[in-house]
């Protein structure tokens, strides 16, 4: 947790961090937005479908720029303080091409990460079709991928920033997901096999993303 002073700090620089995105601020955001649909009769999917992209857009972002904050307060990336999905099932898997989604592969290793570059520019910045499966989970609703496999993130991240390649992930479709995973922005409520969990939300902008989908693509009004 950071000092109140630093969290000041944050807030009030020139760009504050997208990481400090507040869930019930969104949820005013939409609410907002849903009263003035009625009002005008718009179609809310624009609203939908502007704050997905804006949330994937942000989270992309960060996963390629975690590479600049101190190694000694930051570790290898898992899927599920992301969004724990690990234990479902998923719809099967799908070659995803890099430059038609965002990517979340925190990339952390610094030497990984230069070598990563460096055979990329060797390549003349050429695409690479990533044979191996990685783990993770892509959703094409959202047209977002995560990778947490602790190997070669590093070349998936570098392929996507310059919009090159394709990797192979399991796929997870939301309305397969809707009746097991739910979220009210603090907390992941999941139920698969008669069980019932409850994880802690580490990422509002995941738990809000997911949300919008729902409502978007799922039976959620």
């Amino acid at each position: 947790m950071l000092p109140t002073t630093r969290l000041k700090n944050l807030y009030a620089g020139p760009l504050p961090p997208m990481a400090l995105t507040d869930y019930e601020a969104m949820s005013k955001f939409l609410n907002q937005a849903a009263q003035r649909c009625k009002v005008s009769g718009r179609n809310f999917d624009l609203f939908l479908d502007w704050i997905i992209h804006a949330l994937s857009m942000s989270l992309t972002s960060d996963s390629a720029s975690r590479i600049f904050l101190p190694k000694t307060k930051t570790g290898p990336f898992v899927l599920d303080d992301l969004i724990p999905i690990s234990g479902l099932p998923p719809a099967g898997e799908k070659r995803v091409k890099l430059s038609e989604c965002g990517l979340i592969a925190p990339v952390w290793n610094n030497g990984s990460l230069e070598a990563a570059l460096e055979s990329l520019y060797d390549s003349g910045f050429a695409g690479l079709d990533v044979e191996q499966p990685f783990g993770g989970a892509y959703f094409p609703e959202l047209r977002l991928a995560i990778i947490d496999s602790p190997a070669d993130v590093d070349i998936p991240n570098v392929l996507r920033v310059w919009s090159r390649g394709s990797v192979v992930l399991p796929v997870y479709l939301l309305k397969d997901l809707e009746p097991l995973l739910n979220t009210d922005g603090e907390t992941w409520y999941i139920q698969h096999e008669g069980l019932e969990r409850e994880e802690i939300v580490l990422e509002p902008r995941m738990a809000a993303l997911y949300n919008c989908g729902l409502r978007r693509y799922g039976g959620r009004s």
